[in-house]
């Protein structure tokens, strides 16, 4: 019997959108019998995804991979926020997305398309090819709930979100605080396409989510409607181990501390803090006398166009030898994973990146939540007060946190009752993410329901 094929066209704009993606062509391949063309684009890519795609190549895997052609940008887009950007971007790569989607059915006939929540312009190329479509969403199920409501949102707001100082009310989420939604500017761009994207939801087949029910119980109750299309929980999709590079330096001062004592701090690939905020974020860990594992990517001064390479000239002078016996700071990147599971990690201030947050939750490490940018505000405020396994930070209108607000939330994450309860929720919630991944748990009966409707028209 032929296997069903299927054509994946991840987002390739940072890892957050495309690695879960692409763990879960791997769990069809292997788990499913499914063979996979993987059509890809270089456009902005991180120094972390070659080295992914590389080991999917090299994998016993039925996965083709397929480049389109290089597109190129002009200035004005290369200066537009980010989803705005990538719409643009997906307008002009459509016809050789066409071109190979023709090309491979030619020989194997393809049973679905998958493609990114970003990406819905695809959808129009799908239908004309009569090929069903699925969106994946690299974020929450929450994160769903507010894009299947947002068109109505829009349509009912009379301000921006910026300037409204009330809580939004989003079915499956709770209120929710204007100024912590994804988009603030209702009149721009990216509010635009944002809606756009919204209102093509139910064109598609089906939802794929990275996230796994017993996670999510309101929002995917929420979701669980004949109006909205088909929703697959899949998650947790992410990294293992294994499949990180080992940063001995790290992992071995990690091995000289105490059980849960090291609180990791890092705010992703792209996650950058001005100057300002470095020192305030440095004399406030040193201020708690707590251990720490510090991923410091930041500006050296204002100028967002020139990342500093030196830690001694990111950092207040000093602040190594006086904090070197219980501190240890990296610059750019640790391997999360292994940092995470490991067992003197006992914390983790994050950015509340939906990756970040499901690696915290599966490695049961509670988190203090400090958003950037992005649906990460909303994420704060689902890991505060629904899933409540977070501390949140006081932040002031221009999101700054000062030092004295850092120690107290560290002090509290690692000393106090708050804490405490965190720690619990995040040692339940990770017993439940080991039960979905087994035989017979939520994620394992959702992707083999997914796996049989993507190939249903083979």
């Amino acid at each position: 019997m032929e296997k069903p094929h299927l054509a994946i066209f991840p987002l390739s704009a940072g890892m957050g959108h495309f690695l879960p993606l692409a763990e879960f062509a791997k769990r069809l391949c292997e788990f499913h019998g499914f063979s996979i063309t993987l059509i890809i684009t270089k456009w902005m890519w991180t120094s972390q995804q070659p080295p992914l795609l590389q080991r999917l190549a090299s994998s016993a895997l039925d996965i083709r991979i397929t480049e389109i052609p290089h597109i190129t940008e002009d200035e004005d887009e290369q200066n537009m926020k980010l989803t705005t950007r990538i719409s643009n971007f997906i307008l002009k790569a459509e016809p050789y997305i066409e071109d190979v989607l023709q090309s491979q059915r030619s020989f194997s006939p393809i049973s679905a398309f998958i493609t990114d929540l970003f990406c819905t312009e695809l959808l129009d190329v799908t239908t004309k090819l009569k090929m069903p479509s699925y969106l994946f969403v690299p974020s929450s199920a929450a994160f769903v709930c507010f894009m299947l409501h947002l068109p109505k949102l829009v349509s009912e707001m009379n301000v921006s979100f910026r300037d409204a100082n009330f809580e939004v009310e989003i079915p499956g989420l709770p209120p929710i605080p204007a100024r912590d939604l994804p988009i603030q500017d209702s009149s721009d761009s990216l509010c635009t396409w944002f809606v756009h994207h919204s209102s093509r939801f139910k064109e598609a087949s089906g939802v794929l989510i990275n996230t796994f029910a017993e996670l999510e119980e309101e929002a995917m109750k929420t979701l669980s409607t004949p109006e909205t299309p088909s929703i697959y929980p899949i998650g947790p999709l992410m990294l293992t181990e294994s499949d990180t590079p080992d940063d001995t330096s790290c992992l071995k001062w990690l091995d000289e501390q105490p059980p849960s004592s090291v609180l990791f701090v890092s705010f992703g690939s792209a996650g950058v803090l001005s100057s300002e905020q470095i020192t305030d974020l440095a004399f406030g860990l040193e201020a708690t006398g707590h251990r720490f594992l510090w991923v410091l990517r930041g500006h050296k001064s204002g100028d967002s166009s020139s990342l500093e390479t030196d830690i001694s000239q990111l950092l207040p002078e000093g602040f190594q030898s006086r904090t070197g016996d219980r501190g240890l700071v990296v610059l750019n990147w640790a391997p999360q994973v292994a940092v995470l599971s490991h067992p003197s990690t006992g914390g983790f201030l994050s950015h509340c990146g939906w990756n970040s947050t499901l690696e915290s939750i599966s490695h049961g490490v509670p988190m203090i939540a400090w958003p950037l940018y992005a649906e990460q505000g909303m994420n704060k405020v689902i890991l505060v007060k629904q899933i409540k396994v977070a501390i949140d930070l006081k932040m002031d209108k221009k999101g700054f946190v000062k030092r004295e607000e850092v120690e107290r939330a560290v002090r509290e994450l690692m000393e106090g009752e708050e804490g405490r309860k965190a720690r619990e929720k995040m040692k339940e919630l990770k017993g439940k993410a080991k039960i979905a991944m087994t035989e017979g748990g939520s994620t394992i009966k959702a992707t083999a329901r997914a796996a049989t409707d993507l190939s249903a028209s083979t």
